[in-house]
């Protein structure tokens, strides 16, 4: 929501700056995004009235203008259609400074123009830096005085406020106003409502409305007006209004506008002879009825809907918007404008329900005030009378299902107190109430009686006091009471970290973390590590432990997620997918060791119910697969995984991580005996990596490769291996190879089957080659591709049924 500074000084005197308003709106609850300061470009321009326009006598379509800016007279050269006698313009007179058609700035200078001299310029809107509106030069008020600097008249700032739902009250100028003078102290000075009737002519007798649903609608005004010109808005209504983000239509629509933001309160405005039968009547719609609204789109309802009818057709959706059948146009005489209290429930649904909402809308869904209806639109029929002329229909029409009271509502002195941390007496409180327009009667026991208006539908228990205690007092003047904790200024160490890192990282991969205790006993670690690599000699033991199964630091998680699959198991989980990061301790030599581990384990089905896919154990890719991925993203490089002969995991299903000597941890299926010794019948998979380890091999650098500008070409190879060779020792003797044109080589699949023989796989590679200066022949990707070949087949042990395709 934007609000202007200058409208809000017509409601309340400001002494504060901009940034100082924006504060204490803030602080009492209305945030300011923004402060905006509007300024003109031009400079130099002043008020002038035109005294006298007569015709140019060498061009049809220039007249002289003869201006006053109240201490000279002087001749100007003017082409606009709209230069008339008596009108107050925008003179740049010589040396002032204006705007060309592209923005830029020049200065004014002498000129004649058609042989008659011209001493400065009438200016239109678009010369000023203004937004343009429409054609001719600036019409001013009448009341503004000649030699007045224009930029003075237009120069503003603009409030950026972002409201909270339950803020509907502040949701225009005067609920700002309100806000500032509760916090300020001051007065809010309201506009004028006189309005001009025609006491002849009563309003009873010129339309006719029935309330079909009035719970829907509790409250309905509407009057009557004739006789009114339709016509451009005049530059202070347009600039208000373009400013406070509303495009500008015509004279009465934009007052309706104008109104809204100033009171909060939406209107309507209908051309009244296009009102059937001069009734109307608000009732729900028929199921599937259509209606075309003001931006001329069909829209179909439901019985839910409210609708503003007339004596056959529907002509507006209610507290949404007008009907395109009913809107005002140039061709306008007679209105009929409404002002209404619609259920704010009523309005989201049908809002939500058709995907229209409008700032009417977000108005009505907040809730307005039911008892300021006739104030605004007399507001309206006024400022309509001084821009467009006409004449009202004596009286209003007015009906209410019920009355609108104050809310009343008990609030304990005692209880504001103890809520804020505060020590205020009942005076103080009384005086917070009356700023805020409640009226207050203490008891002179500790309670309140408060009367709170109909417009602060927001306020509706004792809490809400108290909030509204608190946002006057201002929050900034409640003590607080120092935090009996202090954390340590001490940066946290990277390694702590770094495991964070790690634990999102697993995250993301699917897994469960799991916490298991850093306590362990010798059966399950004997059990688990079958007297593993690490001697019983570096175990750590507890001195005084509480029970034989924890009397010893784990060298390993293991045991750990060991026993957390067998828990889950004869618990009938059998599927896991978890993570463990945590430490491991040790000594060496004399000293006592620990050092940061990321465990994962895997057992079971990695998608055990899927209506498409059957279900898949995890293996031994799985696993590795999610180890690839971590490496990745830290961007660990020239990461190697070796064949080793660990005694917890299955021969020949395992592997260690080595990055250059480095050997960062180890992965595999877990040894059948232990899955024997666990009573668990199926495979356990499970990784261990050293996070120090991995610490120091990481990289935070990202390397970008620009895209191939020329094509590549792909040859796949299918070569008949023994079983027990593994398939890496192919990549090392391909990558041992000088190629300037392979580019990657992928292993593309693996093929086993009783025909081929026993004890032998064919495994298929894609090989891609291109050339980064040229597109590379087929002939040369040939000879590539039998090089590399030839060079593989005589570093491996190959079968000699071994085939190119």
């Amino acid at each position: 929501m934007k609000i202007l500074l200058s409208w809000l000084t017509e409601y309340i005197q400001i002494d504060q700056s901009p940034e100082e308003i924006a504060k204490i709106l803030t602080m009492a609850g209305l945030e300011v995004d923004a402060v905006e300061t509007i300024a003109l470009k031009a400079e130099g321009v002043v008020v002038c009235k035109v005294l006298a326009v007569e015709k140019h006598p060498q061009a049809d379509k220039l007249c002289l203008a003869t201006v006053s800016d109240g201490q000279e007279t002087m001749q100007v050269v003017c082409g606009a259609p709209n230069c008339h006698v008596g009108m107050k313009a925008a003179l740049a007179k010589v040396g002032a400074r204006v705007c060309d058609a592209d923005g830029k700035i020049f200065a004014i200078k002498k000129s004649k123009i058609r042989g008659v001299e011209s001493l400065g310029m009438l200016c239109a809107a678009d010369e000023l830096g203004l937004p343009p509106s429409g054609d001719g030069i600036i019409e001013l008020a009448s009341h503004i005085n000649e030699g007045t600097n224009v930029a003075e008249l237009y120069a503003d700032t603009v409030f950026e406020i972002s409201l909270t739902p339950n803020l509907g009250h502040c949701a225009s100028v005067l609920g700002v106003a309100r806000e500032l003078a509760a916090a300020t102290g001051k007065t809010v000075n309201f506009p004028q409502t006189n309005v001009e009737e025609d006491l002849s002519s009563p309003v009873s007798s010129a339309v006719r409305v029935e309330v079909k649903n009035p719970q829907a609608c509790p409250r309905y005004a509407c009057r009557i007006m004739r006789g009114v010109a339709i016509g451009p808005s005049p530059d202070w209504l347009k600039s208000r209004l373009e400013l406070s983000g509303i495009r500008s239509i015509n004279n009465v629509v934009d007052v309706t506008n104008y109104v809204m933001l100033e009171f909060g309160h939406p209107l309507h405005a209908f051309d009244y002879d296009l009102l059937v039968d001069q009734r109307l009547e608000i009732k729900n719609a028929k199921p599937a009825e259509s209606f075309t609204t003001l931006d001329g789109k069909e829209r179909f309802l439901e019985d839910y809907d409210l609708l503003i009818c007339d004596g056959a057709k529907p002509v507006a959706l209610a507290g949404i918007m007008g009907g395109i059948n009913s809107e005002v146009s140039e061709s306008t005489k007679n209105l009929l404008i409404e002002a209404a209290y619609f259920a704010p429930s009523v309005v989201r649904r049908t809002s939500k329900h058709l995907g229209l909402m409008t700032d009417a809308s977000k108005r009505f869904e907040r809730g307005c005030d039911p008892n300021f209806l006739l104030k605004a639109i007399n507001r309206v029929i006024m400022l309509i009378q001084q821009i467009g002329g006409g004449i009202a229909d004596h009286g209003a029409i007015d009906i209410a299902a019920k009355k609108f009271d104050k809310k009343c509502i008990t609030c304990r002195l005692k209880r504001i107190n103890d809520l804020l941390g505060t020590h205020l007496n009942a005076s103080e409180v009384e005086t917070i109430f009356t700023k805020l327009d409640f009226i207050a009667a203490y008891d002179g026991q500790g309670g309140f009686s408060v009367e709170v208006p109909t417009y602060r539908n927001d306020v509706q228990e004792e809490i809400d006091l108290v909030e509204e205690v608190a946002r006057i007092y201002g929050y900034d003047n409640i003590d607080k009471t120092s935090c009996r904790f202090r954390a340590s200024m001490l940066p946290h160490a990277p390694i702590f970290i770094f495991e964070r890192k790690v634990r999102s990282r697993l995250i993301s991969e699917g897994l469960q973390e799991f916490l298991t205790c850093d306590l362990i006993g010798p059966t399950i670690l004997h059990e688990t590590l079958q007297a593993s690599e690490m001697p019983e000699k570096l175990w750590v033991r507890v001195v005084n432990p509480t029970s034989v199964e924890q009397s010893i630091l784990r060298t390993s998680l293991l045991p750990g997620l060991l026993e957390t699959v067998k828990y889950n198991w004869d618990h009938q989980n059998q599927d896991i997918a978890g993570f463990e990061v945590g430490r491991i301790h040790f000594k060496d030599g004399e000293q006592y060791r620990e050092q940061t581990m990321a465990s994962i384990v895997l057992s079971g089905k990695s998608r055990p119910m899927h209506w498409d896919e059957k279900p898949k154990e995890y293996d031994f890719f799985d696993l590795k697969g999610i180890v690839e991925n971590l490496l990745s993203e830290l961007k660990v490089a020239d990461v190697k995984f070796k064949s080793t002969h660990l005694k917890t995991l299955h021969p020949g299903r395992q592997a260690s991580i080595f990055v250059g000597n480095l050997e960062l941890g180890s992965l595999g299926e877990i040894h059948p005996s232990i899955l024997r010794r666990l009573d668990v019948p199926q495979r356990i998979l499970f990784a261990e990596i050293n996070l120090h380890d991995l610490y120091k091999v990481k990289s935070e650098d990202v390397r970008m490769r620009a895209i191939p500008m020329y094509p590549g070409s792909e040859r796949d190879w299918t070569v008949t291996l023994e079983e027990d060779l593994p398939i890496g020792k192919i990549f090392d003797a391909i990558h041992s190879i000088s190629s300037k044109v392979l580019e990657s080589v992928a292993l593309l699949d693996v093929y086993r089957s009783d025909k081929l023989g026993k004890g032998l796989k064919n495994v298929t590679l894609r090989f891609l080659y291109r050339d980064k200066e040229k597109t590379i022949s087929q002939e040369k990707v040939d000879a590539e591709h039998a090089h590399i070949i030839e060079h593989v087949l005589k570093h491996i042990n190959t079968i000699p049924l071994s085939k190119n395709h």
